[in-house]
């Protein structure tokens, strides 16, 4: 049976039933009168209104109250970071005296990290479904099947579901992930395109009898369903969709049962008019946000036992709790450590947790951009495969509960197939029976059944590393071809990306750089230059040099890596590639996996922070700010005494004051 429409104005109608309150973050105020004469003192020469060095004007900081929600706050942020890592001032300037250090950072640390001398955790931003959760939500609450399934063939195409088709994609927030709660509060929600989706499930909802069974208990909807009846199936539909708050459920009951009513005056039919409540379920606002009881406090306080299962279930699956979270938050044994413990565990354990490698580590190092933007597109089995080589690596990291630090470097990787059909030697297979596997393999049913050869597609494989080339995540098809142009490699951009995105420093390109081309011409006297030498003349100036002792390394090390990621040793022109050199510390490198090395000796605690960092934004759906110190530092001293393993990590942000708590102001 065709399911019915409703307009949008419906749509907006229902919408407006329900309040949308938000609160915005109050400014802080800063007494820095000693931090501020260190300031004026020790960094204004270079830094005033005039000279600007590294276009940084500090001269806003010598206000006695200067933090504040604008700039002021933003620059006493990277004023701590350089002061901390000993980067200002400048070796030639001579460093700063343990006193004058110490005033920037307790004056830094008691006006932004506590307030009002005390820890905290800052609003609790109020949280919409991003596309990806809303069509696995779909999912779970209809038991039904939205997303395309996998393919074991190659059709040339890369599949998008109806959902993906209907839904504009999420943009990234200042978290760096499209579920940032406060990237989503500054744009209007795509209604018209969500309630097409929604619609678009309910008919495959409708037109599937075990689906209804599992939801309402029946097999199909009634046609001439009793009042009694209307309200029970309305009513279980509603626990459903609220995520099992069932005193939430009966608040808006009577509403929804008014819309049904509304509807079959005109319907008379039960079964249609039972429909489109449930269109209008699935668009309210208490099923599209994550609603959460506030009590209007500035101090922090625990959720409930049914806000932190959710909470759990789309940190951990990106989708709604199931009905053992649901039971254990009702009961309240959810909010007990141990419980918490074991829940995650069990949710590791689920297929559920590919989500963690597909958005998180998806998002965070970009590979996803292999399979939704075209401008990497190669073809797809190239596409399909270094996408798979790098999803199955990092999901192997929670399946074996390594080392994050893997990414980097490691003896192992997933090698496409199609090279080990192709009996290139050198890649030694593991048996997967010798893998000490610490949560279940949900990847592995990922077989090919195709008889046909050439159509035929099999995921990656576990191997050992064959060479100095290989190892960990950053030296991947996937992240070459991402740090790449179509046809040449940068090695500015490459090490740019090792610079901001794994070892998490926040790099600010400076005015009035001269291009590589303008490097080039520069260069024109002698013939063929190398990289290495259009580059030194491309960072020629003072104010480049600070940064580009780090960038350029990085960069180099990769440059045998072609932009589709295969191995050379010489450019398209017959130029041989040179990717030796020296890292800060001194210490040179002549092959990637030397360089990869002394990346971890020179950043090994960066990375992990970073990695932490990156890893609770994406949990709690916002930018990780200075006051998540007092739960980020206790977590990576944590993770650290434990060998940097990734599931330490997800444990310990499950069991943070940042994650189990909120804040309304």
């Amino acid at each position: 049976m065709k399911t019915p429409r409703f307009k949008a104005p419906t749509v907006v109608a229902i919408f407006l039933v329900f309040a949308v309150e938000w609160t915005p973050r109050q400014a802080s105020s800063m007494q820095v009168t000693d931090a501020t004469g260190v300031i004026a003192a020790r960094c204004m020469s270079c830094h005033d209104r005039d000279t600007r060095e590294g276009g940084i004007d500090l001269t806003p900081l010598l206000q006695k109250r200067s933090a504040s929600e604008g700039e002021n706050t933003k620059l006493w942020i990277k004023v701590e970071r350089m002061v901390s890592r000993g980067e200002m001032p400048p070796r030639d300037e001579g460093p700063l005296t343990p006193r004058e250090k110490e005033a920037i950072t307790q004056s830094f640390h008691e006006s932004f990290v506590l307030r009002q001398g005390k820890p905290h955790i800052g609003p609790t931003p109020l949280r919409r479904l991003t596309r990806y959760e809303l069509q696995n939500t779909l999912e779970d609450v209809l038991s039904i099947t939205l997303k395309s399934p996998y393919r074991d063939t190659i059709t040339g195409r890369i599949d998008l579901s109806k959902i993906e088709s209907t839904v504009p994609s999420d943009i990234p927030g200042p978290s760096g992930f499209d579920n940032d709660a406060h990237r989503m509060q500054s744009l209007n929600p795509p209604l018209k395109e969500i309630a097409d989706a929604v619609h678009y499930a309910l008919a495959t909802f409708n037109n599937d009898a075990a689906a209804i069974q599992t939801l309402l208990g029946r097999v199909d909807l009634p046609s001439n369903a009793t009042e009694s009846e209307a309200k029970q199936l309305i009513s279980k539909f509603l626990l459903s969709a609220y995520r099992g708050n069932q005193q939430r459920g009966q608040h808006y009951a009577n509403v929804f049962y008014d819309l049904y009513h509304q509807h079959l005056r005109n319907s008379k039919n039960t079964r249609e008019s039972l429909l489109h409540v449930f269109e209008m379920i699935l668009v309210s606002p208490h099923f599209l946000y994550r609603f959460e009881e506030s009590k209007n406090l500035d101090t922090p306080y625990p959720v409930t036992g049914l806000e932190l299962a959710t909470r759990l279930s789309y940190f951990l699956w990106s989708t709604t709790p199931d009905a053992e979270l649901l039971r254990l938050a009702r009961d309240g044994s959810l909010l007990r450590d141990d419980v918490l413990k074991s829940q995650v565990t069990r949710m590791l354990n689920s297929p559920k947790r590919l989500s963690l490698s597909e958005r998180f580590a998806g998002q965070w190092l970009g590979f996803d951009d292999l399979l939704s933007n075209r401008e990497y597109f190669m073809d797809e089995r190239w596409n399909r495969e270094s996408y798979d080589e790098a999803l199955f690596f990092f999901d192997e990291l929670i399946k074996s509960d390594r080392s994050f630090l893997e990414m980097v470097q490691s003896d192992w990787i997933y090698k496409r197939s199609s090279v080990l059909n192709a009996q290139q030697h050198g890649y030694v297979p593991i048996d997967p029976e010798s893998v000490k596997n610490v949560y279940a393999d949900v990847l592995s049913s990922r077989q090919s059944t195709s008889q046909d050869s050439r159509a035929r597609y099999d995921p990656p494989v576990l191997v050992k590393t064959k060479n100095d080339r290989e190892g960990g995540l950053i030296t991947s098809a996937a992240i070459m071809r991402l740090t790449a142009s179509k046809t040449r490699t940068s090695p500015i951009r490459r090490g740019v990306w090792i610079l901001s995105t794994v070892i998490g420093r926040a790099l600010e390109p400076p005015p009035n750089v001269p291009s590589l081309d303008e490097a080039r011409e520069a260069l024109a006297v002698k013939r063929n230059p190398s990289v290495a030498e259009l580059i030194k003349q491309h960072v020629s100036r003072s104010e480049c040099i600070s940064c580009h002792k780090e960038i350029d390394p990085l960069g180099l090390g990769l440059e045998n890596f072609a932009p589709n990621g295969g191995w050379r040793t010489h450019y398209p022109d017959q130029a041989p590639v040179l990717s030796a050199g020296v890292m800060p510390n001194g210490k040179t490198f002549s092959t990637p996996r030397e360089m990869k090395v002394l990346l971890l000796e020179t950043y090994k605690e960066e990375i992990a922070n970073n990695f932490v960092e990156k890893m609770l934004a994406y949990a709690l759906g916002r930018k990780v700010e200075p006051f998540d110190r007092v739960s980020l530092e206790p977590i990576v001293r944590k993770v650290k005494e434990d060998g940097y393993k990734i599931d330490t990590v997800i444990e310990q942000i499950v069991l943070s004051r940042q994650f189990r708590y909120r804040q309304d102001r």
